[in-house]
């Protein structure tokens, strides 16, 4: 989950430390926007393999780094589950 933190430190030019947590609301503090969730979004996606669903864009479960690598280990450990259900599974017969 390093690479959640580091991307967000690099792409909005903040760091996580004592005086700003990582539980600190990144759309309070006025260091996310809309677009920016857009471009966490889709770096989320292609970096961890997952998609996310209308109601997880718009539910704000994603609005601090604590939430965001808790959100994306959930959704991790929902795909690991399903392809030990289905080991068969996209894969060709």
């Amino acid at each position: 989950m390093d690479k959640i933190r580091t991307f967000i430190e690099e792409q909005f030019l903040i760091t996580f430390d004592e005086s700003f947590p990582e539980e600190t609301d990144l759309f309070k503090e006025g260091v996310m926007d809309s677009f920016g969730y857009v471009q966490l979004c889709r770096f989320l996606e292609r970096e961890f393999s997952i998609v996310f669903s209308e109601q997880d864009m718009t539910n704000n479960v994603m609005v601090s780094l604590t939430r965001i690598q808790e959100h994306v280990a959930r959704k991790l450990k929902l795909i690991a589950q399903e392809k030990l259900s289905n080991p068969d599974s996209g894969q060709t017969p």
